[in-house]
């Protein structure tokens, strides 16, 4: 695949690429025509569209042989799996407690002064206050997972599997509706200058930590525990 260097290119070679990961094995051939057509789109601004759409539709396929298919995994393509999911959003968590502008670092002085100013402000606020408390579901994401694969127990909460899923999804939906508060539409415009960071993120805080919990609730004691030859 050509490597473009406009923001818009890269950013559709990376759902691309993700959209490819995303697929079961079973849609290998799906893989491989989704990687062709996109040498033939000469505008930037498709070739997103494009990708997101292959994005989507590889979800599906996911959910899809989760549910219907055997999701029996070998143990390290599931920590992988785990990893990839989690680590992104502990990390984001982390950031939003002790970051430069962490929540740890707030008091009654720096709230008057920096967060009350204007309506702006307030959401902002506000959005560092859900980061803190949503991000917190990737370190629980990460020891569930730990736990499934060194003990083989499954979540034990319906309430807590629940969280793992709809939180960052909720996330994702609050990212969004502060985004097109503050901007309105046209700041998600692909053409934006942190375009690539608004939508890498709600892949990476938002869609795969929900997908990799879909598939922490969907699979089973001891699965994960024994070696998958190949």
């Amino acid at each position: 695949m050509k490597q473009v260097g406009t923001l818009t290119r890269r950013l559709a070679i990376r759902l691309l690429s993700t959209a490819v990961r995303l697929l079961p094995r079973s849609r290998a051939e799906w893989a491989r025509a989704m990687l062709s057509e996109m040498h033939y789109l000469k505008s930037d601004r498709r070739a997103v569209v494009w990708a997101a759409g292959c994005c989507i539709a590889s979800i599906k396929e996911r959910a899809i042989a989760m549910i219907t298919g055997d999701p029996r995994v070998a143990r390290w393509m599931f920590c992988l799996e785990m990893i990839l999911c989690f680590v992104p959003l502990s990390i984001g968590w982390l950031d939003s407690l002790f970051g430069g502008s962490g929540v740890i670092w707030l008091n009654g002085e720096v709230v008057h002064r920096y967060f009350i100013s204007s309506s702006d402000d307030e959401i902002v606020l506000a959005m560092m206050i859900s980061g803190a408390i949503l991000g917190a579901l990737g370190p629980m994401g990460l020891f569930a997972a730990y736990r499934l694969i060194v003990t083989g127990r499954p979540i034990g909460s319906p309430w807590l599997g629940t969280a793992l899923v709809v939180g960052p999804l909720l996330y994702g939906v609050l990212t969004l509706g502060c985004r097109f508060f503050i901007g309105g539409s046209a700041a998600f415009g692909f053409n934006s200058p942190d375009a690539f960071d608004l939508w890498s993120g709600v892949l990476l805080l938002s869609l795969l930590p929900a997908l990799g919990a879909a598939h922490l609730l969907l699979s089973v004691p001891g699965q994960c525990n024994e070696p998958v030859a190949g």
